[in-house]
């Protein structure tokens, strides 16, 4: 969620604005998604938090993918 050009909130925004459909999967080293600027109805954004287990991520994919 933090980079140097640009921040993750941002950057999910423009991508959604590019293409709706588009799944993403929001990786942060914040607790929980309420501490994350998202938008929580998106329904093709998900949030993974670190650390996270390799079963959590095939999990988090497989979610995603299926949606």
């Amino acid at each position: 969620m933090i980079m140097s050009n640009m921040d993750g909130a941002t950057t999910i925004r423009t991508l959604q604005n590019i293409n709706p459909l588009l799944p993403i999967i929001v990786v942060s080293g914040l607790a929980t998604s309420e501490q994350v600027p998202i938008d929580k109805t998106a329904e093709h954004t998900v949030f993974l938090p670190k650390p996270y287990t390799t079963q959590e991520l095939l999990k988090t994919l497989h979610a995603v993918i299926s949606q």
